[in-house]
């Protein structure tokens, strides 16, 4: 008894073998199409198949294929059982791996050729079936054009419902055959395409082209056109002509279309968006480059990974020198840069950061950085990028301005605004006994008015430093009119208000013994305080009071 799978479509043609081959003894599986097949193979190992070629899903054809190539079905005698497959070259049978073709003919001539055939598997003389086609003699025109029909049928249907265009042309171009998709691509009525000449639905510039390897394919019987965009119909369309050689040594052509108008569409739209995206990046680049600014960005674990050319003159160093390493190293205050990037971390940017960084050659320089967190499409946070303002300069102006607001451009000492808030600041207990001395300059008009204005602002800053140098380094020493000065003097005495007040004459004595061409003269006043509360209105008017009264006795 031997084991044996019967493979059809057709219910009758299983059923019959089935009788066949259990009335001589056998085991008999069925299997209906090409994956029940499989899938019986897969767990079950017959010594013979029976198999149709014409079947729904995968083809008998292909599963010959399979079958030869499992190694553990190597000893099973593979019978191709089909009408179509007895009329066609014994080639066959090396194509699909099968080791002899049972036609389907008559019933009674057919059950004869299975017992015939199982007959010899059981007595170990298989090897004298190989490369038979058995029952040739007993096929009728009938039956092979039933099973012609049948597999015209199954072959028409695929075509109808591929979405690319085929197209069958005889040697001369003309169509004789068109499915749905190709009528649709070429955009005529069925009616009008058949029996039509291919090149006549190109544009005039490419018929020529396509009926030169139309002659080609027909003459040389290769591959022309693989995948050639040409326009056709307003659409483009990919085209392959395949020569298919007839028995007549004639050829045939299938003609491939794929309308591919969308894609090529897609291709260029995508290709101006990455032209677009090239310029926009070669956009950003040149500004990320040539900013005045220096920007840094790094990835999520501080690793520098673009540096531009402003950075690099900040601190010192090529990108080349920082790249890949963490850009914790630069900031010269650890605990500050926490903060800031836990500010970042909190609200996602950080504005005008004012902070210290060390450059490479260990200078610290103040900076302003503004800091955005760097997301992927996905929103996970990839690093951040930092704008860095250089604040030297503007420091530098800051102090300058700070200065200026309270310093006499002229002669720089504080001027009178900075005079009066240190006088209310110094009214205060531990600053008593406060004195004030109010200085001003002799006969500084008639200067002017002799000499020039330059000689007279020349001699108020000349007396400006004789006062800078008379008096201690913490008294406040402003220029509080045009040739008015004033002096605060806190923890002093009447004595050491005295000993001020000599060593200025004595000073300004010097000066007009070195300068005589100047002629400085100075009136002084002066007042002090030494209880609270302290009327400082009051104080300085009693020290002018006293400075007017030199002034007038000079006068005299």
């Amino acid at each position: 008894m031997k084991q044996v799978l019967v493979v059809d479509n057709h219910p009758v043609i299983r059923k019959f073998m089935s009788s066949v081959l259990m009335e001589k003894g056998h085991s008999v599986f069925t299997a209906e199409d090409g994956v029940s097949a499989l899938e019986i193979l897969s767990e079950y190992i017959p010594d013979v198949i029976f198999i149709d070629l014409i079947m729904p899903n995968i083809s008998g054809n292909k599963v010959c294929q399979i079958i030869r190539r499992r190694r553990h079905l190597d000893h099973c005698l593979l019978v191709v059982l089909s009408a179509i497959a007895a009329e066609e070259d014994d080639m066959l049978l090396n194509d699909l791996g099968a080791d002899l073709i049972l036609a389907k003919g008559p019933f009674n001539r057919l059950s004869g050729h299975v017992a015939d055939i199982m007959a010899m598997v059981e007595a170990g003389q298989e090897n004298r079936l190989k490369g038979a086609v058995i029952g040739r003699e007993d096929l009728s025109a009938r039956q092979i054009t039933k099973e012609l029909l049948s597999s015209k049928r199954h072959y028409e249907t695929t075509l109808h419902h591929m979405s690319e265009g085929l197209l069958e042309l005889l040697d001369d171009g003309q169509i004789v055959y068109a499915n749905p998709a190709a009528v649709s691509i070429i955009g005529v009525a069925e009616e009008d395409l058949l029996s039509a000449a291919f090149i006549r639905f190109f544009r005039d510039k490419d018929q020529s082209l396509i009926a030169q390897r139309i002659s080609e394919a027909t003459q040389d019987g290769q591959k022309v056109l693989r995948n050639e965009t040409l326009e056709l119909n307003d659409k483009l369309v990919s085209i392959t002509i395949i020569p298919v050689r007839e028995e007549s040594r004639h050829y045939t052509l299938v003609v491939m279309l794929q309308d591919i108008t969308r894609q090529k569409h897609a291709e260029k739209e995508l290709q101006e968006r990455e032209e677009k995206y090239k310029q926009e990046r070669n956009f950003l680049d040149n500004i990320f480059e040539n900013s005045p600014e220096a920007i840094a960005i790094v990835d999520h674990h501080g690793r520098f990974t673009r540096w531009n050319h402003q950075a690099a003159r900040l601190f010192g160093y090529d990108f080349a020198e920082l790249k890949g390493k963490k850009a914790f190293h630069l900031y010269a205050d650890s605990g500050a840069m926490e903060k800031m990037l836990g500010i970042l971390r909190d609200k996602g940017s950080v504005q005008d950061y004012e902070i210290g960084f060390t450059r490479k050659d260990g200078a610290s320089v103040p900076c302003a950085v503004s800091m955005s967190l760097l997301c992927n499409d996905a929103g996970e946070k990839i690093g951040s990028l930092s704008i860095i303002r250089d604040l030297s300069e503007w420091r530098q102006v800051e102090q300058k301005l700070r200065y200026l607001s309270f310093h006499d451009s002229l002669t720089g000492a504080y001027n009178r605004a900075f005079f009066e808030e240190e006088m209310q600041r110094l009214a205060t207990e531990r600053h008593l006994p406060l004195g004030i001395i109010i200085c001003d300059i002799d006969f500084l008009k008639r200067v002017n008015d002799t000499m020039g204005h330059q000689q007279g602002d020349n001699l108020i800053v000349e007396a400006a430093d004789i006062l800078k140098n008379a008096f201690r380094t913490g008294d406040i020493i402003a220029r509080i009119g045009g040739d008015e000065f004033a002096v605060l003097v806190p923890r002093s005495s009447p004595e050491i208000i005295t000993n001020c007040i000599h060593r200025l004459r004595e000073m300004i004595a010097d000066f007009r013994t070195r300068r005589p061409e100047l002629n400085l003269s100075i009136s002084i006043g002066y007042a002090i305080s030494t209880e609270l509360p302290v009327d400082t209105r009051a104080l300085f008017k009693k020290a002018d009071d006293h400075m007017y009264l030199e002034k007038s006795k000079l006068s005299c």
